[in-house]
């Protein structure tokens, strides 16, 4: 690497910079999968470029694309010690992914608005027919 060139600052706002350059190349090279890998939530530790990733399906794709995406980055930000990795966060729970009965589905729903616990109040609604 030629030291006469400087290196770029290492912080956030480079880094999706060089990710806005990358995309484009990506989507002229139609790169779909690896453009939503690249729009996933990432943080800078120290030199270490850290994807939260948070689906089995990423994490088959992430270890693919590290060695291309680390070089990238390693030549347009010309920091050679540049670390690309990736973590699986922990998915939020959908609640109602687990809501199997119409009653589950009322009570839920119940909760998340009272406006609706009081219209079953005042008309006498029921989830079972």
């Amino acid at each position: 690497m030629d030291e006469s060139i400087p290196k770029h600052p290492l912080n956030l706002d480079t880094i999706k910079g060089v990710f806005e350059e990358i995309l484009e190349d990506f989507k002229k090279d139609h790169k779909n999968m690896e453009m939503a890998l690249l729009n996933q939530p990432f943080e800078l530790r120290n030199r270490e470029v850290v994807f939260m990733l948070s689906s089995g399906l990423h994490e088959d794709l992430f270890p693919k694309l590290k060695p291309e995406l680390t070089g990238i980055l390693r030549r347009k930000l010309r920091q050679p010690d540049v670390e690309v990795t990736f973590e699986i966060t922990e998915q939020a729970v959908d609640p109602l992914k687990n809501l199997y009965t119409s009653r589950e589905k009322l009570t839920y729903l119940m909760e998340k608005s009272p406006a609706l616990k009081e219209l079953k109040k005042r008309f006498g609604l029921e989830a079972d027919f």
